[in-house]
């Protein structure tokens, strides 16, 4: 038996733990997402009907928007930002993923910063009735 094959021996320990892990709520995440995705689709709707809706529907429109692609993104990241980092102060009582919540985390931000973007659409549709009361 060589030095190696000692050092590997499959026999002593196993790698696997059999502890098992919380989880970062990633239910979290799949509402931001969703958030972001109904907000880009209500600011393209503005957007395509800008010139045919009321000021009142213009400004609704890019409000209802502007919440869901910026607002609620922002508010359940900081809910996965809060929850990560006292998931990682109790890790010593509770193992915890931290692998898994550091990804969450990134991935909320991603989304949220895809919101930024695709909230040019809901404030366009917002500053609309402004812009054109500017122009005449």
């Amino acid at each position: 038996m060589s030095l190696s094959d000692s050092l590997y021996s499959l026999d002593e320990e196993s790698f696997e733990s059999d502890e098992t892990y919380e989880q970062p709520p990633r239910i979290l995440f799949w509402l931001s997402t969703l958030s972001v995705l109904l907000g880009t689709l209500v600011g393209l709707y503005g957007v395509v009907k800008i010139n045919t809706s009321s000021v009142g529907e213009q400004s609704l429109l890019g409000s209802v928007g502007y919440l869901l692609t910026i607002i609620i993104p922002i508010a359940l990241l900081q809910l996965i930002r809060v929850g990560h980092d006292s998931a990682l102060k109790m890790n010593e009582e509770k193992a915890y993923n931290i692998g898994g919540g550091e990804d969450l985390k990134y991935r909320a931000t991603v989304v949220v910063g895809i919101g930024l973007v695709c909230a040019a659409l809901s404030i366009t549709v917002f500053f609309w009735p402004i812009a054109q009361g500017f122009a005449k």
